[in-house]
């Protein structure tokens, strides 16, 4: 059962990665694309350097300060971007964070700190919350796609 449950797990988390992955290099692709330069792949490294956080922040400066833009655009940007800062923090436990089992339906996702690790700080899921988790993580990578495609690739 419990060998079952951890390859249950393994896949959602996996979901989670990728998802988490893939949007993170979507982000990377905006700021190069709404940077108004005749040479992008300079900006490469400059991107390259930025984390997660940093790019969420950094694109919503340029979107804020673009005209390239619609006012709807924008606005569905700010709405997005909060649902994706709420998922931030489960990216970093789910990224970050130490896996293991707590009970033979419940796995534990502790902090990456070791002080927090041992203080039994963790966040416990159930493999139907390890499910939510990944299908929300999917769903706000394909808003952003969508997002990007129709707003910024188009130009």
């Amino acid at each position: 059962m419990q060998n079952e449950l951890e390859h249950q797990a393994a896949a959602y988390v996996g979901q989670l990665i990728f998802a988490f992955s893939r949007l993170d290099f979507l982000l990377a692709l905006a700021l190069r694309n709404l940077t108004p330069t005749q040479s992008p792949g300079k900006l490469n490294p400059l991107i390259e350097r930025l984390g997660f956080k940093d790019r969420l922040d950094c694109l919503q400066e340029m979107v804020n300060d673009t005209d390239a833009l619609t006012t709807q655009a924008v606005q569905t940007f700010h709405a997005w971007q909060n649902r994706a800062d709420k998922l931030r923090m489960t990216r970093n436990a789910f990224v970050h964070g130490r896996w293991g089992m707590q009970t033979r339906d419940t796995l534990f996702n502790a902090s990456s700190k070791l002080g927090k690790s041992l203080s039994g700080e963790a966040k416990l899921f159930t493999i139907e919350e390890l499910k939510a988790e990944a299908s929300l993580a999917t769903q706000v990578l394909n808003e952003f796609d969508e997002w990007h495609r129709k707003n910024v690739i188009k130009q």
